[in-house]
């Protein structure tokens, strides 16, 4: 993977200079005395330049040759004034928190702080020692055993059958066709049980720490108004922070199977879903058909899952991978044929005016109007107010 190198983010958009700081969570799990230290980078609207320096986009064992990327977030810089809406982020699993700087950046320089976590285990990472934790794909997918192998199978047969059958499905055969999905992906589902109970303990220090004098957040966090989003299994955590804690006011999932306990309890509090519609995509038809709140379901054409996170920007070309589909080697592209600023521009876009509505009260500016971009399909639903 080739990836552009001595490169600069894309500049943000909003009235804000982006600021960036990092923490580091440790908490004990409940009936287990192995501690779990969760590694965050914090974003966030900031007052001035300071002192601060760039921060890099992140370390080269991480993302070979990615050291060289500066970001437009200055470290350690003081709080722009006021008190800002606060959004959590997860991940793509056995990727990094560091890998969706480019919606993080654009949502602060909007004025929120988003808090991008980390699961020991499941990404790389680079703690405050210097010590690389590093993900191991082998490792951790034969602990999935015949699930995993079956995985690009399952991913591929269902959107067929979307296109096929279910268009004309009802929502009990949506439904049943999901759980069959869910009955062969039990380890995925069982993992979102650890990367919600690393969510609570961030949460719940950051939160802490924001209340005491002389904190950098101090002050600064509006706590009526925190929301969730995340890209790839960390969206599905996404939707899961929103159905079980209580804070959660909104999530948005950039291309997330729904892998959760939940899967099948409607969603109450408004949604964004996002999907691709490459090989192996629209998969988040059933999770909206089954919503009964505030709802949005995004297909962004032209696209493949690799979109939805930094790679749409920082690869060099549009490489390939080989996936074993059917029981035939098949390559397959990274990227979909949507241009790269496009999609960057799309998904910063229906962030920000999702969680300015539900966050901020404003009205949408894209999603509940005909203004929508030609790359985009989307559906609506609309739920009780909650």
């Amino acid at each position: 993977m080739k990836i552009k190198e001595n490169y600069k983010l894309r500049q943000p958009t909003g009235p804000h200079i982006v600021g960036a700081t990092y923490f580091y969570y440790r908490y004990n799990p409940a009936n287990n005395s192995e501690t779990r230290t969760i590694p965050a980078v914090c974003f966030y609207p900031a007052e001035s330049r300071g002192e601060g320096k760039l921060k890099k986009y992140t370390n080269d064992k991480i993302v070979p040759g990615a050291g060289g990327i500066e970001t437009n977030s200055y470290l350690n810089v003081p709080v722009a004034e006021g008190a800002h809406p606060l959004l959590l982020f997860n991940h793509g699993f056995g990727i990094g928190h560091e890998s969706n700087s480019v919606q993080c950046e654009e949502l602060a320089s909007h004025g929120y702080i988003i808090l991008s976590l980390g699961h020991p285990g499941d990404g790389s990472y680079e703690l405050e020692t210097g010590e690389m934790h590093l993900y191991n794909g082998e490792e951790r997918m034969a602990e999935f055993g015949e699930e995993a192998a079956a995985s690009n199978d399952i991913f591929t047969a269902y959107p067929d059958w979307l296109l096929g059958k279910g268009k004309t499905a009802g929502l009990e055969e949506h439904r049943a066709y999901y759980q069959t999905i869910i009955d062969r992906q039990g380890g995925m589902v069982l993992q979102s049980e650890p990367w919600l109970r690393d969510s609570r303990a961030a949460l719940d220090s950051f939160l802490a720490e924001a209340g005491q004098p002389g904190a950098l957040f101090y002050g600064h966090v509006d706590r009526e108004k925190i929301g969730a989003f995340g890209m790839s299994f960390g969206g599905s955590v996404a939707l899961d922070l929103a159905q079980t804690f209580p804070e959660v006011r909104a999530a948005a999932n950039l291309d997330g199977f729904y892998f959760s306990p939940n899967w099948d309890v409607p969603f109450t509090r408004p949604v964004l879903l996002m999907q691709h519609d490459g090989l192996g995509g629209l998969f988040l038809t059933y999770p909206f058909m089954n919503a009964a709140g505030d709802t949005y379901l995004a297909t962004i054409k032209g696209t493949m899952h690799m979109n939805f996170m930094d790679y749409t920007e920082l690869l060099a070309e549009n490489e390939s991978m080989t996936l074993v589909l059917n029981g035939q080697e098949t390559e397959v592209s990274m990227l979909g044929k949507i241009d790269p600023d496009r999609m960057e521009i799309i998904m910063n876009t229906l962030l920000l005016d999702f969680f300015n509505k539900y966050l901020r009260g404003a009205a949408s500016r894209i999603l509940d109007t005909a203004n929508i971009p030609g790359e985009l399909e989307l559906h609506r639903k609309t739920g009780p107010a909650v």
